[in-house]
């Protein structure tokens, strides 16, 4: 093997790792949606040759965010989901963004029952069934928001034309995705929602497996 591809360094592991941190001062810079907080903090150097720091860092305080893949796999479809999303209205002036259903989870609430309420809300569906699949944190360098994918089994026979809660001025309207064509509209670059990238990735690679074993946790009539 070449030697620059040998791992030598447990810092060449390919694996998230624990560095020393220490924050030393914390404040709320606005409280809105979600709240931008800013740390002053010193950490650790990857060489372990002392510290860095005291440096700045701004983020957004979001925290646990469940992320729902609605499969019928008698249509073999994902429900998606359209809505208006202010990042999509300034960047790409495509403002009716296809997406996933997902949502904020409440304090104290277990994270699949968030996912179970936020399919119900944004689709109008139940789940059947309902499993954890994988979890990521969106964009470490910027917030907080920590993401698990749920894998829900659902009958999108009768799916709605429109969902989302009016109180919240949610203006929601379901698309059922076939598999095979949500996974050309990725690759092709129509949609370019991270959520649903990588959620379709993942699906195309594990997706109708787990849900087929999902599946046979199902009672039978």
């Amino acid at each position: 093997m070449n030697e620059t591809m040998t791992r030598h360094s447990y810092r060449d592991q390919l694996a998230d790792q624990p560095l020393d941190c220490a924050i030393e001062a914390d404040e709320v810079l606005f409280d809105g949606f979600r709240a931008l907080r800013k740390v002053t903090l010193s950490h650790g150097r990857l060489d372990e040759g002392g510290t860095i720091g005291p440096v700045s860092r701004e983020f957004l305080a979001t925290g646990e965010v469940a992320i729902i893949i609605p499969y019928d796999p008698d249509l073999d479809a994902i429900v998606t989901i359209r809505q208006f999303r202010i990042g999509s209205a300034l960047v790409l002036d495509k403002a009716a963004a296809l997406e996933l259903p997902a949502g904020l989870v409440d304090p104290g609430e277990e994270v699949e029952t968030a996912a179970a309420r936020e399919l119900e809300e944004e689709t109008g569906l139940k789940a059947r069934a309902i499993e954890r699949c994988y979890a990521f944190l969106t964009s470490p360098g910027l917030t907080t928001e920590h993401a698990t994918v749920y894998l829900a089994i659902v009958d999108a026979s009768q799916l709605g034309e429109k969902a989302g809660k009016e109180e919240e001025d949610e203006d929601i309207r379901p698309v059922l995705a076939p598999v095979d064509e949500l996974v050309t509209a990725v690759d092709e670059g129509w949609v370019e929602n991270g959520f649903l990238i990588g959620c379709t990735h993942w699906f195309a690679r594990k997706g109708r497996a787990k849900a087929h074993a999902l599946l046979n946790t199902l009672s039978v009539d």
